[in-house]
């Protein structure tokens, strides 16, 4: 039997985690619609850049120094924030949630 967990990060916790914070990007689908999403992660108090593969499997390693993934999982996935939005004249908010996921 396999056993999927799903575990939920605030945006702010994966940062701290992964000593990063998250680069957004958005991108104009049609006139009403806009795709926001994450482009990289920029290492905090420099200008380097890392993939957000790199980034995620950072957070995923100190989660399993923690105790909070088990050691004998080797592979997870991750969804990161990712939408489309209708157009506003307010202040688009950025998705605020990332999820991992693994087997055991």
């Amino acid at each position: 039997m396999n056993i999927t967990t799903i575990i939920e990060l605030e945006n702010q916790e994966v940062e701290a985690i992964a000593g990063a914070k998250l680069v957004f990007a958005q991108e104009q689908i049609e006139e009403n619609i806009i795709e926001t999403c994450v482009e990289c992660f920029q290492i905090e108090g420099s200008e380097e850049k890392i993939s957000t593969d790199e980034a995620m499997e950072i957070v995923f390693k100190e989660l399993q120094q923690k105790g909070v993934i088990p050691e004998k999982v080797e592979d997870f996935s991750f969804e990161m924030p990712s939408c489309e939005r209708l157009k506003s004249n307010q202040i688009t908010e950025l998705p605020q949630k990332v999820i991992i996921s693994f087997m055991s």
